[in-house]
């Protein structure tokens, strides 16, 4: 195999379409419209992986992954790096397979076009991407990860940017994600293509066999990151499409060589896909919206402490799923907040509600303790008007369509409200791994609520609009808008307010 490499200027010959239709087979180099230095290659022509420039993952993944990462899963023949998918027997590590990962030990660059000839393995996730990951290889921030490429067969290219946000004051950050898939029109498993990223310090662009098929504004990544290949046995591919996990045995990622440049000076101004934009949300403040009320009317509380588990309060009713009272004790829990410790818990698409004697159309207020995971969707409150609970084919959209408001989803990092104009907007930021204690003040009429939080909740945090489909609240929701892990509720309280 003759491979080229170590040219200051190159042609690069393209499809003259972002929509590909055939091209002949790429052979690498970064785009014509500057000139380069080659800073960093390896075309794995040895008998092995050259350890002195890289290092490898050395024991299992995670318990929601099937397989564990060894150095020996990364072969050299006939100058291929070959990324293979092993069945351990006895499982290693606790896993029964393995696959490969590995990143330049010293090498990293800031900027500059990173380029890599590869063919899929079938239903792997085939991974060649840049890192600058929070920890001790890379203490200060940014940090980021530039997914050049994780593709999936048959023709996925899937690019991708991650990037972290830290508050002001904090030392944990906030992650933000941007994807885009593009289809390319060949199996990508058949035969090698070149996948690459121009990265600079205003855009990344990513490139497959030379053209440029996605660009984006560089929101972060303004520091050097290492170089990394690596692959995953995609197992909710396998059994969407019905394939035994044992046919991946022995099928590889082909990594024909990895190629890195630093521009010297641009030549012309190249012409590239429209340029995107990730907006980063924020939170949108308000004043304080909802007039005091001298008098407050309890409509009803729930503590749940005398509640059986795996039951419902008196006036509770199951919408989705199985909600429940438990004696779980979530994680960052550290005193019990009612005499006997028990909660109610909602898994993910479970959904419990539970209808007011008396309508409300002027002013109320719904007060009670939360835990949502960090990171994780959770907690959907809402309140509700008129909907047909006696229709069990209607069940599921008639929760939505008797909304009134507000709308409010804890998620990864803020507290948002949803409204079809505003869609989600974030009113305020929660902390990490902990209970919260929230009270939400609502002008029915008018369609605003306030939110308090704290111990009583004295402290005001924002508030937001509703989507105000109806004019009296007769109920309120609570649902579980997440994937993982359970979120759980206690305290609950709601009262009518007037003057």
């Amino acid at each position: 195999m003759t491979k080229t490499y170590g040219v200051l200027l190159l042609a690069v010959t393209t499809c003259s379409c972002w929509v590909l239709t055939s091209c002949e087979p790429h052979e690498g180099g970064p785009p014509s419209h500057a000139e380069w230095e080659m800073t960093f290659h390896d075309e794995f022509e040895g008998n092995g992986v050259n350890w002195d420039v890289w290092e490898s993952s050395a024991g299992p993944r995670g318990k929601d992954h099937p397989e564990g990462r060894w150095p020996e899963n990364n072969v050299v023949k006939d100058g291929i790096l070959y990324q293979v998918t092993k069945r351990e027997n006895p499982p290693r590590g606790g896993k029964e397979w393995s696959s490969a990962h590995i990143w330049t030990r010293t090498f990293t660059q800031k900027y500059g076009y990173f380029e890599c000839r590869i063919r899929y393995g079938r239903y792997l996730n085939n991974a060649f991407w840049l890192f600058r990951p929070p920890g001790k290889r890379y203490p200060d921030p940014p940090h980021f990860e530039i997914d050049i490429n994780e593709g999936h067969t048959p023709r996925d290219v899937a690019m991708t940017l991650h990037f972290y946000i830290y508050p002001e004051g904090e030392k944990v950050g906030d992650i933000y994600s941007t994807n885009k898939t593009w289809k390319a029109p060949m199996d990508l498993d058949r035969d090698f293509h070149v996948y690459a990223c121009e990265w600079n310090e205003q855009e990344i662009i990513w490139y497959f066999d030379g053209q440029p098929v996605r660009r984006l504004k560089n929101p972060v990544c303004h520091a050097p990151a290492d170089v990394r290949l690596s692959t995953v046995i995609m197992t909710r591919a396998l059994e969407k499409d019905g394939i035994d996990i044992a046919t991946m045995d022995g099928v590889s990622m082909a990594v024909d060589w990895v190629r890195v440049y630093r521009k010297k000076r641009d030549l012309h101004r190249p012409k590239l896909p429209e340029l995107e934009a990730y907006k980063v949300p924020e939170v949108v403040k308000r004043d304080r919206q909802v007039a005091p009320a001298a008098k407050k009317t309890l409509l009803f509380k729930d503590g749940f402490e005398s509640v059986a588990p795996g039951s419902l309060p008196n006036g509770w009713e199951i919408g989705d799923g199985q909600p429940a009272v438990a004696e779980d004790k979530p994680q960052g829990r550290k005193k019990p907040l009612a005499k006997d410790n028990k909660v109610l818990k909602l898994n993910p698409g479970d959904y419990v509600f539970r209808m007011l004697d008396t309508p409300v159309t002027d002013r109320m207020e719904v007060e009670f303790d939360t835990y949502t995971p960090w990171r994780k969707d959770g907690l959907l409150f809402v309140t509700l008007g008129d909907f047909r609970k006696d229709a069990p084919e209607l069940r599921k959209t008639s929760y939505y369509t008797g909304d009134i408001g507000p709308y409010i989803h804890w998620t990864r990092h803020f507290i948002s409200y949803y409204t079809e104009k505003d869609k989600w907007t974030p009113f305020a930021q929660w902390g990490r791994n902990r209970w919260g204690h929230f009270r939400f003040v609502l002008d029915i009429g008018k369609g605003v609520f306030d939110c308090y939080e704290g111990k009583n909740a004295p402290k005001f945090i924002g508030g937001g609009v509703f989507r105000h489909h109806q004019k009296a609240a007769k109920g309120i929701g609570l649902r579980h808008r997440g994937k993982s892990e359970s979120v759980f509720v206690d305290n609950v309280t709601v009262r009518a307010l007037a003057e």
